[in-house]
């Protein structure tokens, strides 16, 4: 049966003219498309090709239609995948997806291509034509390209940093272990013997020693976190808690005070770096108490929507002006004098770290005085749960 015809009016003249409605509707559907589309005959002549084809690849219509498409452009189409193709893959599979190919055309530069073919029959005794759809992926291809060549070389550089924090802390706790044991050998051996001056100059050296040595346990510590794979799996926050504030009996005890331990969830996390934030946390908070006042920390959790838990530790100590709250997360930075109150000044920072590595935040609210409050934020679920990148 003859495909039904429309007669249409041109807008200008008014003339009529029939177009067969099937041939317009799919002339129509061709120019519409964003990405490149040709239509072939069975000798490979563009019998159509859409706008988006004429834009990117910078061609003419009149010199485009009724060529040979490996002929167009003075070659330039002749590209030994696309032959293959067409002429050969097509005659066997009807069908092609996602046929790869990338050439440089002399005109324009090199084009990534993803290329889709079909053969399409008008009727059982027509030939068939070529339906040739081209995804320019170029930008992609060459983006993926560079992120992959970044994560190569990030990953080199997160095993270059991991081998020297290994080394170095190896080989900078050798010459303090050394200075720890003679200067404490020499206070047991001469220190009757050691007065004045001498004796304050060996209780610095010896107090320098032992700082430099938590120096470089938190500096290993933060490279860890920034370097160690995710090993995300179900983590109950309350068993971790107990098992710090075990940890921390000595010094609750010896201050008179107490850690009061609310809900708190089962999370997808790392539990070694869970334990290392909340110990940080609560040895932070018992450590800036008031000095007439018993240390109370209140640890507990609230959900946050259906995605995060907030989890916030609390305390009753001196506290801190809130225009330093984003301060006090940045390496080596101090309120308070090294005399004051011992420490590196990582701890935080390396909370951060930990945070941001769970795909998390963390924040904090204070005033002089008046206790601070650290609240962070989690995903209760990752998308890489229970897996090691």
């Amino acid at each position: 049966m003859a495909n039904p015809r429309v007669r249409l009016a041109t807008p200008r003249d008014g003339t009529e003219y029939d177009v067969p409605v099937a041939e317009q509707l799919l002339l129509d559907i061709i120019d519409t498309i964003r990405e490149p589309l040709l239509v072939l005959d069975p000798e490979f002549r563009i019998t159509q090709a859409n706008r988006a084809f004429f834009d990117i690849f910078r061609v003419e219509r009149e010199d485009t239609i009724g060529e040979v498409l490996f002929s167009l452009g003075d070659g330039q189409w002749d590209i030994a995948p696309l032959r293959e193709l067409l002429r050969d893959k097509l005659a066997v599979e009807p069908r092609l997806n996602d046929f790869e190919v990338d050439h440089v055309f002399p005109g324009i530069g090199r084009k990534i291509m993803l290329l889709n073919a079909r053969l399409v029959a008008h009727g059982p005794n027509t030939p068939r034509i070529i339906l040739l759809a081209i995804e320019d992926i170029t930008a992609r291809r060459i983006t993926e390209l560079r992120l992959e060549e970044q994560r190569a070389e990030l990953q080199r550089s997160n095993t270059a940093l991991d081998e020297f924090a290994s080394v170095a802390s190896h080989d900078l706790q050798e010459p303090l272990r050394k200075i720890l044991s003679f200067g404490e050998r020499l206070t047991m051996s001469a220190g009757p013997a050691i007065e004045g001056e001498s004796q304050r100059h060996l209780e610095r050296m010896l107090d320098a020693t032992a700082r430099m040595r938590t120096l470089i346990n938190d500096l290993l510590v933060y490279s860890q976190v920034s370097t160690r794979a995710q090993r995300f799996r179900p983590t109950d926050l309350a068993k971790i808690a107990r098992e710090v504030i075990g940890d921390l009996e000595t010094v609750i005890s010896d201050e008179g005070g107490r850690v009061e331990v609310g809900e708190l969830p089962v999370i997808d996390a790392d539990p070694l770096l869970m334990r290392q934030l909340l110990q940080n946390l609560l040895g932070n908070a018992l450590k800036y108490r008031k000095k007439d006042e018993p240390p109370v920390v209140q640890l507990s959790g609230l959900p946050a929507g259906n995605r995060y838990w907030r989890i916030m530790v609390a305390d009753n100590g001196i506290g801190f002006n809130e225009l330093y709250a984003e301060k006090i997360f940045k390496m080596f930075e101090r309120l308070h004098g090294k005399g004051e109150y011992k420490g590196s000044g990582i701890g935080l920072a390396i909370c951060r770290k930990i945070a941001e590595r769970h795909g998390g935040t963390i924040a904090a609210t204070s005033a002089m005085g008046k206790g601070a409050t650290f609240t962070i934020t989690l995903p209760a679920r990752q998308v890489t749960s229970g897996q090691s990148q």
